[in-house]
């Protein structure tokens, strides 16, 4: 879905997400006090959503005063996040552009890019998806120091194991469901492999919902 550029300092709106559900979801995944928490977005299939949800969450966490949040791009090629983000938000009237800052450990050329004088950072992997599982540890430990809310947008397992791996490291795993086309046993699947290596799984979200019954009748029910 494109759209317009966001008024001149302002974040971009979420596409799908309500802001009442995106501060109830981090509620629950960031426990107050709680600092440099990392969060996993995954999905068993492609097309289920993950990336949208990831930078709905991302927009409304980067509201929430003095938190610094990261959209972290692991989904190949790395750089779709950013390209979304760019093309809809105007930089300040004060000439805020986006501007850049290497993170260590990472084989291939990982940015990280600030948004204006928001809090909201995205990530962006430049040249060549490094080949091979990545190791993700010592970044994801330098970021922790850095941000309050770190989410990953991570590959679909269909195309990649990177998400198992990566969930040993992360604090817990959100996962991502379509309604009524990913199969039940496809989405136990992703859990019980995250699960097998040990990483904690904070629920499911059930997305791109419809609702058969017209929403007044629904609410009399």
């Amino acid at each position: 879905m494109s759209g317009p550029a966001a008024p001149s300092g302002d974040l971009p709106s979420p596409e799908f997400m309500r802001t009442a559900d995106g501060n109830r979801l981090l509620f629950l995944l960031r426990p107050a006090g709680a600092s440099g928490a990392v969060v996993q977005m995954v999905a068993a299939r492609s097309g289920e959503g993950t990336s949208t949800l990831a930078r709905d969450l991302a927009l409304i966490a980067a509201r929430t005063p003095g938190w610094r949040v990261l959209l972290l791009d692991l989904d190949p090629p790395g750089q779709r996040q950013a390209d979304w983000l760019r093309a809809r938000y105007r930089p300040t009237a004060a000439g805020q552009a986006i501007v850049s800052q290497r993170m260590p450990g990472v084989s291939a050329d990982m940015m990280v890019h600030r948004l204006g004088g928001h809090g909201l950072h995205v990530s962006e992997l430049r040249g060549a998806w490094p080949a091979g599982a990545v190791n993700w540890t010592g970044v994801l430990s330098v970021l922790r120091a850095s941000f309050e809310l770190v989410l990953v947008d991570s590959p679909a397992l269909e195309r990649s194991f990177d998400c198992v791996m990566l969930a040993k490291d992360v604090d817990t795993s959100l996962l991502v469901v379509e309604a009524e086309a990913t199969r039940t046993a496809v989405a136990q699947n992703l859990r019980d492999r995250i699960l097998e290596v040990g990483g904690m799984i904070a629920g499911t979200v059930l997305n791109k919902r419809r609702f058969h019954i017209p929403a007044p009748i629904y609410e009399r029910i």
